[in-house]
């Protein structure tokens, strides 16, 4: 049986820290070193793509559901002043919605 509470450190990580990389790195057969070169890896990708945009497959521009909300806060606003917004931009806006609906289920 393998000792689970060999030593280690670096300067800053706490014993329950070392403890969790340990017992992660057995859960998946790995050194425990190995198990932090894969993580640490895998957070600097994460952090390098943290700020790229979604592209649609499509070619079609992204939708936020910000741009969908402001879309339909003015024509709440239009109907709140008593001006009835023309159909076009009523359709328009639906097809806003269910854009915004199609990328937040994908």
């Amino acid at each position: 049986m393998e000792d689970t509470t060999k030593t280690w450190g670096i300067r800053g990580i706490s014993a329950d820290v070392r403890q969790a990389v340990i017992t992660q790195s057995q859960k998946q057969g790995m050194k425990a070193g190995e198990w932090l070169t894969v993580a640490i890896l895998e957070k600097i990708k994460q952090d390098r793509n943290a700020g790229k945009a979604l592209v649609a497959t499509n070619g079609k521009p992204a939708v936020s559901a910000e741009d969908a909300s402001a879309v339909l806060a003015l024509l709440e606003r239009l109907q709140g002043v008593g001006i009835e917004p023309p159909d076009r931009m009523k359709r328009k806006a639906i097809t806003l919605v269910r854009r915004c609906m199609a990328l937040t289920k994908a």
